[in-house]
């Protein structure tokens, strides 16, 4: 019989999924959905006579403050596709409005030169400086994502205008397009107390969209929640759902 010894547990862990390393993680929890029939007590006393528990979920929520694009695609259930370094020549917008974003297809790298012209094709389209070099007004504000035409700019409203610029290497996320994806969980767990091993298997992790805040004033750390699925490969005397190793 294993001697009883009182041991105290502040933990750490790696967590991979389906091998992939998933970056600072704050928290891993196991837990169960239990649905308890009981049999009341009719001798006397109050109390239960019998009770029987049925496991109807086993669940497990992973605190993730590493939102890289991997981890990000799994709060969204998101495709992934990366973008290589481009430039885009001469695409048009139409000014529908003044002070609204014009935006673009993709993302504009906005470290790059960015060049307006008008659409005219005879003699040819000519360029539209950002800032007019005789009086300063500003004809059209770069960001990220599009074109902003100032009211005060030489642009008419419905104007065409053409755009060049370049695309830096990036990554589009479509949400909700991955759904039923799943996969295993390790979690390599350290007591940081007594430098002791806690190891968890996951065999079948089955991750539901979370969602993620775009916007915070402290540091993100959101909980994706799945639902570990039964394994029926596994035999007899070994568990479905998921195995730990803990050093002595």
């Amino acid at each position: 019989m294993p001697e009883k010894i009182t041991e105290t547990f502040k933990g750490s862990a790696i967590i991979y999924y389906k091998g992939r390393d998933m970056g600072n993680c704050s928290s891993a929890e196991l837990t169960y959905e239990v649905d308890t029939q009981v049999v009341p007590n009719y001798r006397g006393g109050g109390g239960n006579f019998d009770a029987d528990d049925n496991i109807t979920a086993v669940n497990l929520s992973i605190g993730i403050t590493s939102l890289n694009i991997a981890n990000t695609a799994l709060l969204n259930a998101a495709s992934v596709t990366p973008i290589t370094g481009t430039t885009v020549t001469a695409a048009p917008l139409t000014v529908t409005a003044y002070d609204r974003l014009l935006n673009v297809e993709h993302i504009i790298d906005t470290a790059a030169t960015v060049t307006i012209t008008d659409d005219t094709e005879d003699p040819g389209p000519v360029t539209i400086p950002r800032v007019d070099p005789d009086d300063g007004t500003i004809n059209y504000i770069v960001t990220a994502a599009g074109i902003i035409v100032p009211s005060t700019s030489i642009i008419s409203e419905n104007d065409v205008i053409l755009i060049t610029h370049s695309v830096p290497q990036a990554y589009i996320l479509e949400a909700l397009q991955t759904f039923g994806e799943e996969g295993e969980i390790v979690i390599d767990g350290l007591n940081d107390r007594n430098g002791k091993r806690r190891l968890i298997r996951c065999w079948r992790w089955k991750p539901s969209p979370t969602g993620v805040s775009a916007i915070t004033t402290e540091f993100a750390d959101v909980a994706v929640a799945g639902q570990l699925l039964a394994d029926n490969t596994k035999g007899e005397g070994k568990s479905k759902f998921w195995q730990a190793v803990m050093t002595a």
